[in-house]
């Protein structure tokens, strides 16, 4: 298992997309504040009551945002193509052959994108930090630690996206589909769909007092502050439900 988790670690390394899509996520995060100073510059020259740009940011503001533009679908989308690498280059049936059972091969997958997913944070965290220092004075605020705390918990809820992507795009060996969801859940086009279940719910429990969309990864993870509780719940019973699911199904079907 730990050699099959280097090489996975090594051929993530050597992968393509992954550097583009991580370049790129760094090349967002540190165009943020520029883009936001130029946008605040261009309302100033056209109106007069334009607020002015603000000249401080909170660190605490700039760690609890690691996804910050298009970043999360990013990591998702590096996430969908090295899931499905070893399909997509042909050479999974002689991996696998090697393990006492096949499955291994999808939980060392699953542990590989852990250091994968802490990269792209990473990423977006250092980029923005160069991008704002340059137009504004960062402040080492109070709510560091409590930032820190934000940061793992939106480490988590990536991770149990990722559980659902190796499903689809590992085990179902469907990467169409795979990349869809990578797209809808990094960009929280998922609402659409949560809000539709709920109307069904609504139906069905006229006293419903909850919102499925309060308990989806890709909508906690979407917010400034998720609450630290409902995260990491949320985040342990994604993994634990698709995760297990992914290496069964990975087991039964036929590897071609």
């Amino acid at each position: 298992m730990a050699n099959l988790l280097r090489m996975d670690l090594y051929r993530m390394r050597k992968a393509k997309s992954f550097w583009i899509c991580l370049g790129i996520a760094f090349a967002l995060a540190l165009l943020q504040t520029p883009l936001a100073w130029g946008l605040s510059m261009v309302g100033r020259m056209l109106s007069a009551e334009a607020l002015p740009f603000p000249g401080t940011a909170q660190m605490s503001d700039i760690l609890r945002d690691p996804f910050l533009m298009l970043n999360g679908m990013l990591c998702l989308l590096s996430a969908c193509s090295f899931f499905y690498a070893d399909m997509e280059n042909g050479y999974i049936k002689n991996i696998a052959g090697q393990m006492p059972r096949r499955g291994f091969t999808v939980l060392s997958k699953y542990l590989a994108i852990l250091p994968h997913n802490l990269l792209f944070m990473v990423a977006g965290i250092i980029g923005n930090l160069i991008g704002t220092v340059l137009f504004q004075q960062i402040l080492l605020d109070g709510d560091i630690l409590d930032a820190a705390v934000t940061f793992l918990m939106k480490l988590l809820l990536i991770q149990s996206i990722c559980a659902i992507l190796l499903l689809v795009t590992a085990s179902f060996q469907n990467k169409s589909l795979g990349t869809v969801i990578a797209v809808l859940m990094g960009l929280g086009l998922m609402s659409l769909v949560y809000m539709m279940i709920d109307t069904g719910l609504d139906q069905l429990f006229k006293n419903k007092a909850f919102s499925v969309s309060d308990y989806m990864p890709d909508q906690l993870l979407g917010q400034l502050k998720p609450p630290v509780l409902d995260s990491v719940l949320v985040s342990l019973a994604t993994t634990a439900l698709f995760l297990p699911l992914s290496v069964h199904v990975f087991d039964r079907r036929d590897v071609k």
